[in-house]
C-alpha cells in the first residue's frame, strides 16, 4: 500500500519523466568484481579470509602486510590481436587487535580459493603482584 494513496509525486517530477528509462540500467548493474567478495571469518582460534581468484594467475596477485593493514590485489592485462583488456580488484581489511600479525599466511588452491589465515594471540592470564615492604626514604634527601 502507498503511503500517498490519492497523491503520487513521482508526476510531479519532470526529471523523473526524463529518466524513467535509464532507472533499470541503475538498478540491474552488477560490477564484473561480484564474485570477489570476501569471506571473512572471525573466531576465537583464528582470523580467515577467504576469496574466489580464479580468473587470476598467482604471479597476477599480491598481498601485503603492513601493520595490521592487510591488502589484497589482483591485476590482469589481457592483449589479444583484437584489442586490450584490463581487469583489477582490490581489498584492504584491518586486522583485529587479538590476530598475531607475524604468524600471517596464505594458501591458493588448483581452483582458484585465495586462504588467508591468522592465530588469535593467547591471552596473557592476569596475576597477583605482590607488595614488597621497603624501607621509609628520608624526606631530607629530597
Amino acid at each position: 500500500m502507498s503511503l500517498y494513496p490519492f497523491f503520487d509525486p513521482k508526476h510531479l517530477s519532470y526529471m523523473g519523466e526524463y529518466m524513467r528509462d535509464y532507472m533499470p540500467v541503475a538498478t540491474n548493474y552488477d560490477p564484473p568484481t561480484s564474485s570477489l567478495n570476501a569471506d571473512i571469518v572471525n573466531t576465537d582460534e583464528k582470523f580467515s579470509v577467504n576469496l574466489n581468484v580464479s580468473q587470476f594467475k598467482p604471479d597476477e596477485l599480491k598481498i601485503n602486510l603492513d601493520g595490521r593493514k592487510l591488502s589484497i590485489q589482483g591485476e590482469q592485462d589481457v592483449v589479444t590481436d583484437h584489442g586490450r583488456s584490463a581487469k583489477s580488484f582490490s581489498r584492504v581489511i584491518v586486522l583485529p587487535e587479538d590476530v598475531d600479525v607475524a604468524s600471517v599466511a596464505s594458501s591458493l588452491s588448483d581452483d582458484g580459493k585465495l586462504s588467508i589465515e591468522a592465530p588469535k594471540l593467547i591471552p596473557v592470564p592476569g596475576r597477583s603482584i605482590p607488595i614488597r615492604k621497603m624501607p621509609a626514604i628520608d624526606q631530607q634527601k629530597y
